[in-house]
């Protein structure tokens, strides 16, 4: 997602690019629900520099939707499900701080989710977030791509890369850059591999609810998303340990289990999906330049939230890249020793 932002964002500035993008199934982006949310976690805290990412991240994708002629962003908001007086108690003390009061909307009522789902105690909504397509989006780019003849799909060979007179050769191709968008797999890279990734393993289910007309996202005991023709993204599961992209039975029984305790209505399960994602350990991108070899360039890292982070953080490398401005010191990657 991110190195598709990113060739997106240099086009626009008219440049000449070549993508390589070998169609690696265990992509996150490929399976992601693309939820932008901008009060998170058990702690319900404001996400990092969201009042700065939601208004970026909805020109970016509505920007996009003109370019490819597809609906990919739509605003959602979530409704929490809050399981106890205790969550009640601490929903309400975290959105009355003015910071995040802002994106919390008061309803007490569940709307289309009413007599479909469990109930809790009581529940929270949040405003001005939503959910982008990100599978759409990469299949459409890749279209644009492949039409403007710019995208090469053969695996990628980091050993034929040559530098030579401040200048990249790889294959027939001479370049002033290299930028490196690889997700998980930046792992195995080279000159950035030593990087500090955690990549977490995640499954997630598509589902069809007919007729359960579910139009904001909810947090339950997991997240459903409305996708279209009444299918719906049901996720996730973390897994530290298992490093391979493959769907497991374990998983999928679990989130099948918790499903059933969330809906009173029918649900087909549709398909289920596995993938790595990107995750550095302090839970911030990598953006800018290797110390040693400025001609090697990275975007990577944006986790779970890339759908809010990845648009930001590319506009930050692109102006790196043109202008030589700064990008956000805990974005960047001279943070980490590469020296070494």
């Amino acid at each position: 997602m991110t190195g598709t932002l990113l060739a997106h964002a240099l086009l626009d500035k008219g440049k000449t690019i070549q993508i390589f993008d070998n169609n690696h199934k265990g992509s996150s982006s490929a399976i992601a629900a693309g939820i932008i949310n901008p009060v998170t976690g058990r702690r319900v805290v404001k996400s990092w520099l969201i009042d700065e990412l939601i208004p970026f991240a909805k020109k970016t994708y509505q920007d996009l939707e003109v370019k490819l002629n597809e609906q990919i962003f739509y605003e959602r908001n979530v409704v929490r499900v809050l399981f106890s007086v205790k969550d009640e108690n601490h929903w309400l003390e975290k959105t009355g701080d003015e910071t995040v009061a802002k994106y919390v909307k008061e309803n007490d009522d569940l709307g289309s989710f009413k007599g479909k789902i469990t109930e809790g105690v009581g529940l929270g909504e949040l405003e001005s977030s939503a959910q982008v397509d990100m599978p759409l989006i990469l299949e459409k780019s890749k279209s644009y791509f492949l039409n403007k003849k710019i995208i090469n799909t053969e695996v990628f060979d980091y050993e034929s890369v040559r530098f030579e007179n401040d200048l990249v050769f790889y294959q027939n191709y001479k370049a002033k850059k290299i930028i490196f968008c690889e997700g998980q797999q930046g792992q195995k890279n080279p000159w950035f591999g030593k990087l500090p990734f955690e990549v977490a393993k995640g499954e997630v289910l598509l589902v069809k609810i007919p007729n359960a007309n579910f139009d904001k996202i909810l947090k339950h005991k997991l997240f459903i998303v409305p996708l279209k023709d009444d299918i719906y993204w049901i996720g996730s599961t973390y897994d530290w340990d298992n490093k391979d992209d493959l769907p497991t039975e374990e998983k999928k029984a679990l989130l099948i289990k918790k499903l059933d305790e969330i809906l009173t209505i029918p649900y087909e399960v549709i398909d289920h999906r596995a993938a790595i994602r990107p995750t550095i350990y302090d839970r911030r991108p990598l953006v800018g330049f290797h110390p040693v070899n400025t001609l090697l360039g990275i975007v990577n890292g944006m986790g779970t939230k890339g759908a809010s982070l990845a648009p930001y953080f590319v506009d930050e490398f692109v102006k790196l890249l043109l202008e030589n401005k700064s990008v956000n010191q805990e974005a960047d990657i001279s943070r980490f020793d590469l020296t070494v």
